[in-house]
């Protein structure tokens, strides 16, 4: 009997102690000193993705990656929005045209292609706008519209990486 009962106190603990397989939603705001954005495209895609190197500028970075359940294939999803300023600023508002000399860009990363059409291939629309806080962060609002309907906002301080 006791056996038993030890055998059943075990098995409780252990499938109460397991992985349930999926793993959150994780949310980053960076940016990079001494630095370059460059944007690039993927052939017969709409989607474009940035690349920093070294440069003058403040490359700004935002990713999101999304709640990944580890027992379906090819699921995975993240994203990224890049954008760079005049390192000497100390705040900042980027609108409509201009966001296209800031370089905004939003990437998604995941098993799946975007066709590239007309309505999609579009410049970002929107405001972004921001505030020294310290030579380590940065305040930024951003309330953006890429590829023609795809909105994305937030408000959230960057820390240096």
């Amino acid at each position: 009997m006791v056996n038993k009962l030890c055998v059943l106190l075990v098995c409780i603990i252990m499938f109460s102690c397991s992985d349930d397989g999926v793993s959150g939603e994780k949310y980053e705001y960076h940016f990079f000193s001494n630095s370059e954005l460059t944007i690039n495209t993927i052939k017969n895609s709409y989607m474009k993705y940035g690349v920093v190197s070294e440069g003058d500028k403040l490359v700004f970075k935002y990713y999101y990656k999304a709640k990944d359940e580890e027992r379906i294939a090819d699921d995975e999803y993240s994203e990224f929005i890049y954008f760079e300023i005049d390192s000497s600023l100390n705040n900042f508002e980027i609108t409509d045209e201009a966001l296209t000399t800031a370089k905004v860009v939003l990437t998604k990363s995941c098993f799946c292609f975007f066709q590239d059409t007309p309505e999609k291939n579009v410049a970002p629309t929107g405001i972004i706008s921001g505030e020294k806080l310290s030579d380590n962060q940065w305040k930024i609002t951003l309330n953006v519209t890429f590829y023609g309907d795809e909105n994305r906002q937030f408000d959230k301080v960057f820390k240096l990486q």
